[in-house]
């Protein structure tokens, strides 16, 4: 097998500047799960705010000191015409502005940290800093669902269909919502992959492969059919761009399921039943989407407006009225119409693609291998969009900004390889 040496001697382009706050973003989850549920619970709305703030008062401080300056990102033009889009349709389409602008802080807050984290990595060694402890802090995350696993930890009746009476735990560990929880490993999984394939250091490997069994474990104990399909597709990607085996890893793991895992398989197998086609119609999701594309249908331009509909927002303020429409683009879509959804794709789709430039103009080869495995698990998130409303958690919709700005900052921060000789093709890592 052919690796990728993880350790290039970057010294002689160092920064003198070291983003320590950065790591304070990654600490998302954990900071959330304190401020909700440990000590100063009064912090539990603005907490994340403020942290935006303090890290934005660093940044001046230290572009003063060390004359920096901001780096410009080709994505500050999709931002900005994103949000001129939403402030648009907030002025044309408000039934109620101040449950519009609560919904549009909703839709444009959390982008925002991917200008800090796109200007706030100064170096390799701080990138990867970075996405070890991201990592580390999902593995723990999901050890402590194992636990709950194999505790039995209780669960709402209503997590489960009525006919799957052989699923008596799914986890959830510190995030409260085991499709949230199957989201956010759907995210840091494939970097796992990507880092054991690429390290060749031992130690490391033997790490990362705990890490994998870890993640990989949590996830189906989340028994999450959502993120289950979108890491199905991540792995897809990760099979194209990082190693074949992981597809071929796959279809045996799908073979083996029915025998070693008959639970997940039941599961599975559930969801092409007639009987739970029945049930998601009468009050599961495919109901929803029913009553959603309804909703939509009264307004299909420019939507019925922001809050009003299929979100945190709109449950708060029609708790009886309005429900999760349990698919954020369709949320998107009955809120704000094609023009506003139109606008959020363009976005996504135009930030994927910058990623996929920036990875490819990475001199590094183990940066770009490492950027692959973010950019396959951010297209994780987005699949799992399409069956949950991911991005209506502050911590999955910042989780995902901040590694895009991470990902479109490689260029700059990657330094050539020095041994060229045994890189091969980005589809073929091992021989």
């Amino acid at each position: 097998m052919v690796n990728y040496d993880d350790n290039v001697n970057t010294s002689k382009n160092a920064s003198p500047v070291h983003g320590w706050e950065l790591y304070l973003i990654v600490l998302y989850v954990v900071l959330d799960w304190f401020f909700r549920h440990v000590a100063f619970t009064f912090m539990a709305g603005p907490w994340d705010e403020l942290l935006f703030i303090f890290i934005v008062g660093v940044w001046i401080i230290r572009a003063a000191i060390y004359r920096l300056r901001p780096e410009g990102s080709p994505m500050l033009v999709p931002i900005m015409l994103y949000v001129g889009v939403m402030v648009f349709l907030v002025l044309i389409n408000s039934p109620n502005y101040a449950i519009a602008i609560e919904g549009l802080r909703v839709m444009i807050q959390f982008i925002f940290w991917f200008f800090l984290a796109y200007n706030l990595v100064f170096s390799r060694e701080h990138f990867k800093g970075l996405i070890d402890f991201f990592l580390l802090i999902c593995v723990i995350v999901s050890f402590y669902g194992i636990l709950q696993y194999l505790l039995g930890v209780e669960m709402p009746a209503g997590w489960v269909d009525s006919a799957e009476a052989t699923i008596t735990t799914r986890v959830f560990s510190i995030i409260g919502s085991p499709n949230i929880l199957g989201s956010l490993i759907v995210l840091s999984l494939p970097i796992a992959f990507a880092l054991y394939f690429i390290s060749n250091n031992l130690l490391k490997k033997a790490l990362y492969a705990v890490a994998i069994l870890i993640l990989a474990g949590c996830l189906v104990f989340t028994f999450s059919r959502g993120a289950w399909l979108a890491f199905i597709l991540a792995a897809f990607f990760l099979g194209i761009w990082v190693d074949r085996r992981i597809i071929l890893g796959m279809v045996i793991v799908a073979f083996l399921t029915p025998t070693f895992m008959p639970t997940v398989y039941d599961r599975m197998a559930y969801m092409l039943s007639s009987d739970y086609i029945e049930s998601s119609e009468r009050g599961g999701r495919l109901g929803r989407w029913e009553v959603s594309l309804n909703h939509w249908r009264a307004s299909p331009e420019v939507g019925v407006g922001l809050g009003q509909f299929g979100g945190a927002v709109a449950a708060r303020n029609f708790p009886e009225e309005s429900f999760y429409a349990d698919n954020w683009y369709m949320k998107v879509g009955v809120e704000t119409g094609m023009v506003g959804l139109g606008a959020t794709l363009l976005l996504f789709v135009y930030g994927l693609r910058q990623a996929r430039r920036a990875i490819d103009e990475t001199e590094d080869e183990y940066m770009r291998y490492l950027g692959l495995g973010i950019l396959v698990g951010l297209i994780g998130v987005l699949a799992h969009n399409v069956v949950e409303n991911v991005f209506e958690v502050p911590m999955m919709s910042s989780y995902y900004w901040f590694l895009l700005g991470l990902v479109m900052a490689l260029p700059r921060i990657s330094e050539r390889r020095i041994d060229t000789g045994s890189l091969r093709s980005r589809t073929d890592l091992t021989d």
